[in-house]
């Protein structure tokens, strides 16, 4: 699916916040259009993304790429691999 929605929007330059577009997104990426149609149009699934959103704003999250290491630590942002190495090095000190 985030192959077909980065083709739709970098590739073939679609507007992301079309009902269209993901729909024919998800028939690329083998999914039922039909279903996706269903769920856009009766917001299904909303809540719990709602929920999923807010419980990784409230853990620090405000941005991507964000890398959430075994549920305890995160790493924000689009960071050199020194910030990754360091990181890890401290999580596996405080392990």
């Amino acid at each position: 699916m985030k192959a077909a929605l980065f083709t739709a929007h970098f590739t073939d330059g679609r507007t992301m916040t079309d009902a269209d577009v993901l729909a024919d997104a998800a028939a690329a990426a083998g999914l039922d259009r039909a279903k996706a149609v269903e769920v856009l149009a009766d917001d299904l699934y909303a809540a719990e993304v709602r929920a999923a959103e807010a419980l990784w704003v409230s853990r620090g999250i405000n941005g991507v790429p964000a890398v959430v290491v075994e549920g305890k630590w995160l790493i924000s942002g689009g960071q050199p691999a020194g910030v990754f190495e360091e990181a890890l090095r401290k999580m596996a000190a405080e392990a």
